[in-house]
């Protein structure tokens, strides 16, 4: 992928190293920036200035009034030099500077670019690369004709520019936004506000409960005990595209290859296994962040207001994938916010026996730990017959509603009273009062209905299962998984676990209950 140039002649930095769009001199390229950059706005000077105050710096405590830059890599980028980078010290709890060699005491003499001729200098780019973008939209939506249009919009700048650039194409849009709770204030107010504004149709999808509230139940996510993007984006979606596009949706994303490894395999269209129902088309895949960043402010596009404080990243706040930084900027700018997520984890880490409570939350240690599990018995089961595969189970904690619930993937249920019996090739399946009779026709139905069982002590309720059926016969009522009419009995809802979509609670539930 092209890197970013810059020219010395005019001071801007130079999309995909090409000539200047002023002088017309060719770019030098500037290796360091394959980590993206984006501009740096009024308040997130106003944070460098106050570090480099503290920091005693007494050749300079401010950057220049002129366009500076910053890169995911945390370095500070001016005049197509690396003048600091600025990190989080997780054992002072403060912000710590490191200036490029020797570059302190130069910091004054810094111009910084011109924003109108940093726009002038890459418009034909920015006209090239739009004219691309809108070639591929309309090419996509004439393929997938057959199926309604959609723009998945975060409230963030990829997805902003998705946004516009489809509109420019089909003025008539939904826009989809996924408020997993766990939105800043700013995020849900823009979204209302622009799509209010450009008289876009929008289409909020909640999920069916909130991030603390699992947090209660399972913990506070980590990168390795992720659970919150399962419950708090895929189960909201496939609710939605389940009721309001059965047939499927063409869902236009601002997704970009530079933001991970793992996007940058992306191919341009695309289904995501976890939202079975979802085409997903990327128009901007192959832009870098200052492409988007430029194109939004030659347009005049208004973007989130929460990227003025420095975040080069906007979404779900307490994620745990988020920089030390980013969560030193959420404190900064919203202290209510990191109090309550504070809140949360030393609840969790009593439960951990952390010693340190402190330190555990801020150096950031909560988001890399994994937690064991811990058994309990929910039922215990007996052996009828030695000769028969029969087994009969006694819950104890009062889940035989869910339990039958869960059952009707199996087959047809018959209820008579206080009796209900569902009768498969492979097995069958007898109820009444705590009790459950089981008798194996097929014993490899076995594993399946174990598994299924377990989900049925387990579940929280978090909707994340919804995706795993094609038929959308899983909902959520009330906080609880219920199988509709539209069940085929496939069982691909447990089968397909490790394709599409694990029990979150069976997976990441410290406490798992448990069949003797």
């Amino acid at each position: 992928m092209p890197e970013i140039g810059w020219c010395n002649n005019c001071n801007v930095p130079i999309l995909d190293g090409r000539n200047c769009g002023i002088c017309g001199l060719h770019s030098f390229k500037l290796k360091f920036t394959k980590a993206e950059l984006k501009p740096i706005f009024k308040e997130e000077k106003d944070l460098y200035g106050k570090v480099l105050a503290k920091e005693n710096n007494h050749f300079c405590n401010h950057l220049p009034k002129g366009l500076c830059f910053y890169n995911i890599m945390g370095e500070i980028v001016v005049d197509g030099k690396k003048i600091f980078r600025l990190s989080y010290d997780e054992r002072k709890g403060s912000w710590r500077i490191a200036f490029f060699n020797g570059l302190a005491g130069n910091v004054s003499a810094l111009k910084g670019s011109d924003l109108r001729d940093t726009i002038k200098a890459n418009e034909q780019i920015l006209r090239e690369k739009e004219r691309e973008a809108t070639k591929f939209l309309r090419e996509t939506i004439k393929k997938y004709a057959h199926l309604p249009l959609a723009v998945s919009f975060s409230g963030g700048k990829d997805s902003a520019a998705s946004l516009y650039l489809t509109r420019l194409v089909r003025r008539k849009v939904d826009a989809i936004f996924l408020n997993t709770t766990v939105e800043f204030d700013e995020t849900v107010n823009y979204v209302h506000d622009l799509t209010r504004m450009w008289n876009v149709n929008l289409v909020e999808a909640h999920p069916p409960q909130s991030f603390f509230d699992l947090c209660d139940q399972l913990g506070p996510p980590s990168v390795k005990m992720k659970w919150c993007c399962k419950t708090q984006k895929f189960s909201p979606q496939n609710q939605l595209i389940n009721n309001r596009y059965p047939d499927g949706v063409l869902a236009i994303s601002g997704i970009r290859k530079k933001e991970s490894n793992i996007r940058s395999k992306f191919n341009r269209i695309q289904v995501n296994k976890m939202i079975p129902r979802q085409t997903l088309a990327f128009p901007i895949l192959n832009w870098g962040s200052l492409d988007v960043w430029l194109y939004l402010l030659w347009k005049k596009i208004p973007y989130n207001v929460m990227y003025n404080y420095g975040f080069s990243r906007i979404g779900c706040w307490a994620c745990p994938e988020k920089s030390l930084r980013d969560f030193e900027l959420v404190r900064t700018v919203h202290p209510d916010l990191s109090k309550k997520l504070g809140l949360i984890l030393a609840k969790h880490a009593k439960k951990l026996n952390i010693e340190d409570v402190s330190y555990w939350i801020r150096s950031g240690k909560w988001r890399v730990r994994k937690t064991k599990w811990v058994k309990s018995i929910a039922c215990t089961s007996s052996h009828l017959c030695s000769g028969d595969d029969q087994m009969v189970y006694t819950f104890s904690n009062g889940a035989m509603s869910r339990v039958k619930e869960f059952m009707k993937v199996f087959g047809h249920m018959n209820e008579r009273g206080s009796m209900a019996m569902i009768t498969n090739p492979s097995i069958e399946i007898t109820m009444i009062g705590n009790k459950m009779r089981t008798k194996l026709e097929d014993p490899k139905i076995l594993p399946v209905f174990e598994k299924q069982l377990t989900r049925a002590l387990n579940c929280v309720g978090c909707g994340a299962c919804v995706g795993t059926c094609e038929s959308g016969a899983l909902k959520v009522e009330s906080g609880e998984i219920k199988v509709g009419g539209e069940c085929t009995n496939c069982l691909q809802c447990i089968r397909s676990n490790g394709i599409r979509m694990s029990c979150v609670s069976v997976n990441y539930n410290p406490n798992i209950l448990s069949v003797n």
